[in-house]
């Protein structure tokens, strides 16, 4: 198919990319488990959303924060694969400001810091349903040569 400019072909590819990304979200028994769903994802930012559930919990009824951190990191991940390569993880912190209790769903928000050829820096962000910061923190990703989309 021939292409008027290159914006649509660029559109095409990250059209492709959220698909490949979201059915890797939902293929991995993982993610699944912890029932994470991607409200949006491009190039650069994501806000991704996981229902707050008894099983995912501590002793005292608060999100877990191992499932807390866990949720930072595939979805600041994903978002980093937005750059059309996998990526793993580097280094990530989390700062647990307050307890992820009392709310439906903890929404993660994933923006990217910066990029360079081999690293990808994002800032993560997670809220409560009253857009409340939980978590605040910073995961870095190298990028591996592995296409996500391969051609």
């Amino acid at each position: 198919m021939m292409w008027q400019n290159g914006e649509e072909m660029k559109d095409n590819k990250q059209e492709q990319l959220i698909k490949v990304l979201q059915e890797n979200v939902m293929e991995n028994s993982y993610m699944k488990f912890l029932g994470i769903e991607f409200v949006k994802l491009e190039d650069g930012y994501s806000l991704a959303k996981m229902k707050y559930r008894k099983d995912l919990t501590n002793p005292y009824g608060i999100l877990h924060g191992g499932c807390l951190y866990s949720f930072a990191d595939i979805a600041a991940g994903t978002t980093a694969c937005m750059c059309g390569n996998y990526v793993t993880t580097v280094s990530g912190t989390l700062n647990f400001l307050l307890p992820a209790v009392k709310t439906e769903y903890v929404f993660c928000e994933s923006t990217r810091l910066r990029q360079g050829k081999h690293l990808a820096v994002f800032d993560v962000k997670i809220k409560d349903d009253e857009n409340q910061i939980l978590d605040s923190g910073e995961f870095t990703f190298f990028i591996m040569d592995q296409e996500v989309i391969s051609d």
